[in-house]
């Protein structure tokens, strides 16, 4: 399950050519339908936003009712540094999407993948998550204050301390999946539409891939060898192979270091349960 453009598409793109059934899973029908035409015909559209309860709710239950397994989640859809807004359920847009978005998600699919052998989930993260020193929880949700740039880089915080909490917790409970992070290094995707105008150009945006940062193939690989390879473990992070790791080969990396404290972990997965009323079963 990924995402229809950019480093999603070159996911479902690349698994779909190993033989993989993919579940392309986004909020926009036309654009969904126009991947379905570029990968295989084994693969089929579901409509998801996740910045609504309701629609994760509607996909889980459709994709319960088509499968009968899940064997890799990969949650990689987001947004970066959008107006402030608050989604239907009064979450900041970026911390709902990002962050809450995946908690949900993978939480309702569990009982489809939690049996599977050497099944993953794996969280796309960002090299924006080493920003983050402090974590003001008085704020993860814009109360006070709105910041862009600094909820962006606290969302990808939370996504990897929240996979190495899930870690934890599939191995306490016995089940078989396992849980990984990963990031891409820098890629300009459709990731970038409320970046300045000049930024947009598709034009631009391959030639900066192709001599400053990541073309959306290469920025792929992450999450390619996360929900892949038999060389990596549950709570790796996947990232690339270079000092500032904004291009690279994939590798396994350290992410920032306040993601190795349990208390912190275990605040962020209690918030996420009292704001969706849902905990690992």
């Amino acid at each position: 399950m990924t995402s229809n453009s950019g480093i999603g598409l070159e996911i479902a793109r690349t698994l779909s050519l190993k033989g993989a059934t993919i579940i392309v899973a986004c909020r926009d029908d036309k654009r969904g339908a126009e991947t379905l035409n570029i990968i295989n015909d084994y693969s089929e559209y579901i409509n998801l936003d996740l910045s609504r309860f309701i629609s994760i709710d509607r996909f889980v239950e459709t994709v319960q009712n088509k499968y009968s397994k899940v064997d890799v989640l990969i949650n990689n859809a987001g947004v970066m540094a959008p107006l402030f807004v608050r989604t239907y359920e009064n979450l900041e847009m970026t911390f709902g999407v990002n962050y809450i978005g995946y908690y949900l998600l993978t939480n309702k699919l569990m009982p489809m993948i939690r049996e599977v052998r050497k099944s993953r989930v794996v969280n796309m993260s960002s090299i924006a998550q080493y920003k983050i020193q402090h974590i003001a929880w008085e704020n993860i949700n814009s109360q006070m204050y709105y910041d862009k740039w600094e909820s962006y880089a606290l969302s990808n915080l939370f996504r990897v301390m929240f996979t190495l909490e899930l870690e934890n917790k599939l191995r306490t409970k016995g089940y078989e999946t396992l849980a990984l992070a990963c990031h891409p290094g820098v890629t300009m995707t459709n990731l970038v539409r409320y970046m300045p105008r000049l930024f947009r150009s598709s034009m631009l945006a391959k030639i900066v891939n192709y001599l400053i940062f990541q073309t959306p193939q290469r920025a792929a690989m992450p999450a390619i060898i996360a929900a892949t390879s038999p060389n990596v473990g549950g709570g790796d992070f996947i990232g690339l192979d270079t000092k500032r790791q904004i291009r690279g080969n994939p590798a396994v990396v350290q992410p920032n270091e306040l993601v190795f404290d349990p208390a912190l972990r275990e605040q962020l997965w209690d918030e996420s349960v009292n704001i969706t009323g849902i905990d690992l079963e």
